[in-house]
């Protein structure tokens, strides 16, 4: 029990401890695609997330990373200048674009793409099979609840 109960002790408080967590695991990743390609965590989400979905708007980039508008605009800016990322006006409405990748960007997104499951495998070796099933259903259940409200 606290000795002080106004006080909060981040030690103890999930969302504090989460977000240090969170922080950690994007660095951790992040060594594999700053290192090689100079890409910031924010361009690399946007080139996972097209090459994902392999044809997406900037809108829906930025509600499948949710990322703010601002750093996704600037992410597709600096990628569509260096050649990863295609824009092209979406038939449906004109006023947005559809992004996809360029052969150069489906290089690299295919070339990361077992580098970043590798390191997601040496992250959680120290789990056991079903603590990680377990880690994801419970980080995706957190994530739903927190969706709805």
């Amino acid at each position: 029990m606290l000795e002080n109960p106004s006080l909060l002790n981040l030690h103890a408080f999930f969302p504090y401890q989460f977000s240090i967590l969170a922080g950690q695991i994007s660095n951790y990743i992040a060594k594999i695609y700053r290192e090689k390609y100079g890409l910031s965590n924010f361009e690399w989400r946007v080139i996972a997330t097209v090459g994902q979905h392999q044809k997406i708007s900037a809108k829906d980039v930025c509600e499948f990373t949710q990322l703010e508008k601002m750093q996704v605009s600037r992410a597709i800016s600096k990628l569509s200048d260096s050649g990863v990322i295609c824009q092209q006006k979406s038939s449906e409405d004109r006023r947005a674009s559809l992004l996809t990748l360029s052969t150069l960007g489906q290089e690299m997104y295919q070339e990361i793409i077992p580098l970043v499951i590798s390191q997601e495998q040496k992250m959680l070796s120290g789990l056991t099979a079903q603590e990680c099933k377990q880690l994801i259903f419970l980080t995706k259940k957190l994530s739903g609840c927190l969706s709805t409200k």
